[in-house]
């Protein structure tokens, strides 16, 4: 009975979470069960399951489960971190839909991605669906004032260090896992292009206005992104409010 009722309650709290969240509730959970396989000593039968493998074919799941399992304790910490922050942005501004879109088909190609570098290894973590998020808010919104301690640094700056690391990455042997990112970049990078045009060959006398235009619309939306994340969405005026719904509008 006892039972009953803590899996009940449970199952209640679970459904009052946004999907991040239970994305979020879904991989500690089967990290726990990754960590309690040590005692049984089928670790490795366990990490299998999930991990995308040049046998890909054999198991097909893998192509998304692979996203869901993480082995160390500072991983599954910084992923939750990154999630946190790029999926709460990205949100606040376009809604669920798109970002839950970036997130998926980000894991999806970047497996595809990582299959074809050729890899005879195995394939675990959902940094591809990070980098598809990542990459997008970065062109979204680079001027972001993101605080870490006591200190705001513009979210470009922070990209700019992921992507070198990426890159020492690429060129580095034996680090193919880094193809996962290339793959949830270009879906990022595709994704936000196909929302607000791919860039165009434009007039010489048009281009000094366009980017003008450009940087009025950015800076607004980096000072919505920022008075949300100060001070949260109630505190926007019904103008940011509107202006909000028409950037996320039939997107």
């Amino acid at each position: 009975m006892v039972l009953i009722n803590f899996l009940e309650k449970f199952n209640s709290d679970i459904s009052k979470l946004d999907f991040f969240k239970k994305i979020i509730v879904v991989n500690i959970f089967v990290f726990i069960i990754y960590r309690l396989t040590f005692l049984f000593k089928f670790q490795n039968d366990f990490i299998s399951y999930f991990s995308l493998e040049s046998d890909f074919l054999t198991k097909p799941w893998s192509i998304l489960t692979y996203a869901f399992i993480h082995q160390g304790l500072f991983e599954l910490i910084f992923m939750i971190i990154l999630l946190v922050f790029s999926t709460n942005s990205i949100s606040n501004l376009l809604g669920n839909k798109i970002t839950i879109n970036l997130f998926f088909l980000g894991i999806f190609f970047g497996g595809v991605a990582y299959l074809f570098s050729g890899s005879q290894g195995s394939l675990i973590g959902a940094s591809a669906g990070i980098s598809s998020l990542l990459i997008f808010l970065l062109l979204l919104s680079p001027n972001l004032g993101v605080r870490i301690f006591r200190f705001t640094i513009e979210y470009k700056y922070i990209m700019a260090f992921i992507l070198f690391t990426d890159f020492l990455k690429l060129i580095s042997p034996g680090q193919l896992g880094v193809y996962s990112h290339i793959g949830g970049y270009l879906v990022g990078i595709y994704y936000y292009y196909s929302l607000y045009g791919f860039p165009k060959k434009i007039n010489v006398k048009n281009q000094k206005k366009r980017k003008t235009n450009l940087k009025n619309k950015q800076n607004k939306i980096d000072m919505i992104l920022d008075k949300i994340s100060n001070s949260g969405y109630d505190s926007l005026s019904d103008e940011e409010k509107e202006y909000l719904f028409k950037q996320g509008g039939n997107k």
